[in-house]
């Protein structure tokens, strides 16, 4: 294995390393508290009316002991916290004095609770364990530990490679992570003040409809976005032809709008009780997840199209794109020269050095002539010196733009691209794509070009990193599935 290729093997696992060590640190944080901060387990029980008294009984006894009890305000509730004496396993016994078995109430409630490692009790009854609130707040903490490690990783990646459908994803990872400690701390701090305090059945319950609630908050949203695509899609077909990459955004628009009717109707359905909830939950789970990816492809697509690069280029690529029958530019292709003409300028005014200017693309079927000599031309035409323009004229994709000015300029000089700003990232993944880590600038470009591009790149990162984001949504999908049969 190369040096290279160690290097990023040793970035990639750097997230996961940091990851379990943020998972250790704070699973020490809950043992000690719960270790030096006392606890215990607390125990809810309805009083019925007719009982006068109450005592417990433990077997074997020397396990666990009542180290506190009290009644509500209101007389209806009993609350009472055990600690662990020893390790093992007890039988609680409540007794309630003055009451006779009715089929209501019973005269004698049982527990069994277990006396674990720390301190730890567990009830498996009601499935308390002492000190779920904090382990709640620890993890609300962990998922926001996790959420820094993912930025930090994005930024790192970032720093590395600018265009990267990695540094994406980690960007969601961490949009992510950082909506699931908050609607954890804000479900904590709903049932802390609610009438189940201290249920951990209520917690679960809880932890599994956050994501369905933020799925139906953030619905409208989406909506909307389904019908800015839809429209852009309309107003893009109308200046730029019927091409099928124009309709991209109406097809993913429909599916938007069907997932959510199909969210809608999981619901409403017929289905059996248990079979929906789980396909409901996961469902949820997963919803919010691709909401966090696409927010994050939205954000880096935004940033690539207002990215500068730094005044030190000896070359400036412009990616080229359909020219007029009379082999003038349209307003699309004009701009991206500007942009680079603009950048030159630029930097000759503040190093010295003026970049050379490639002009790259090749001639289409209905082109008069190459997209590359038409740029040329009307760089000329701008008064650009002759001796810095370097056509490329062969090339018909935006990738083979890449690769034919690589190898007309050479793989070492520092070079930028110019294109529409919405084709920024796009343009910087491709370079990467083809080991080519290049630097990018956008020029300004229409409002119904933005959404395509984004659904575009959505739909590269989860193509490029699918072992990612299966395994994601494998992982997503399994807890929905356990956290949904534990409460049914």
């Amino acid at each position: 294995m190369s040096k290279g290729t160690r290097r990023g093997t040793a970035r990639a696992a750097r997230p996961g390393l940091w990851l379990l060590a943020a998972l250790l640190g704070w699973a020490l944080v809950f043992a000690a508290f719960l270790r030096f901060g006392g606890g215990g387990l607390t125990l809810f029980y309805e009083i019925p009316p007719e009982a006068s008294g109450h005592r417990f009984a433990f077997e074997p006894e020397g396990i666990v002991r009542v180290a506190e009890s009290d009644v509500s305000a209101d007389g209806i509730e009993l609350s009472v916290r055990l600690e662990a004496v020893s390790r093992g396993v007890a039988t609680v016994t409540l007794h309630w004095d003055g009451l006779e078995n009715d089929g209501l109430y019973e005269q004698d409630l049982t527990s069994r609770v277990h006396s674990l490692p720390f301190g730890i009790l567990f009830d498996s009854i009601t499935w308390n364990f002492s000190g779920w609130e904090f382990f709640t707040a620890c993890l609300s903490l962990f998922l926001l530990t996790a959420a820094l490690i993912f930025f930090l990783a994005y930024r790192r990646e970032k720093s590395r490679a600018y265009f990267s459908y990695r540094a994406t994803a980690e960007l969601g990872l961490a949009i992510f992570c950082l909506v699931a400690s908050f609607l954890r701390v804000d479900m904590l701090l709903s049932f802390l003040r609610g009438e189940n305090a201290g249920t951990v059945w209520s917690l679960l319950v809880g932890t599994i409809v956050t994501a369905q609630t933020f799925m139906r908050r953030t619905a409208f949203v989406i909506a909307g976005f389904a019908v800015l695509v839809a429209a852009s899609n309309l107003v893009l077909m109308k200046h730029e032809g019927t091409r099928p990459s124009n309709m991209l955004g109406i097809a993913v628009a429909f599916l938007m709008v069907g997932g959510a009717a199909f969210g809608v109707w999981m619901s409403r359905s017929l289905l059996t009780f248990p079979l929906r909830n789980v396909l409901l939950n996961v469902y949820a789970g997963l919803f919010v997840y691709l909401e966090c990816i696409l927010t994050a492809t939205v954000i880096r697509a935004v940033q690539a199209g207002r990215h500068e690069p730094r005044y030190d280029r000896d070359y400036v690529l412009v990616l080229g794109c359909r020219i007029r029958p009379d082999g003038t530019l349209y307003p699309l292709i004009r701009g991206r020269v500007d942009r680079a003409i603009e950048f030159a300028e630029a930097q000759y005014k503040a190093t010295g050095k003026r970049p050379i200017l490639v002009p790259s693309g090749g001639r289409g079927g209905d082109e008069p002539l190459s997209e590359g000599e038409a740029m040329a031309r009307y760089m000329r035409e701008r008064g650009v010196p002759a001796e810095f323009i370097l056509p490329e004229t062969e090339s018909k994709t935006t990738r083979e733009n890449m690769l034919f000015s690589r190898k007309l300029i050479g793989g070492e000089a520092k070079a930028a691209f110019s294109t529409s700003s919405y084709h920024v990232y796009r343009g910087g993944i491709l370079a990467a794509e083809e080991g080519w880590n290049l630097d990018g600038m956008g020029s300004r470009t229409k409002w119904y070009f933005w959404p395509n591009a984004f659904l575009r790149e959505f739909l590269g990162l989860m193509a490029a990193g699918r072992g990612q984001q299966l395994t994601a949504a494998a992982i997503i999908t399994a807890i929905s599935i356990v956290m949904t049969l534990l409460v049914m």
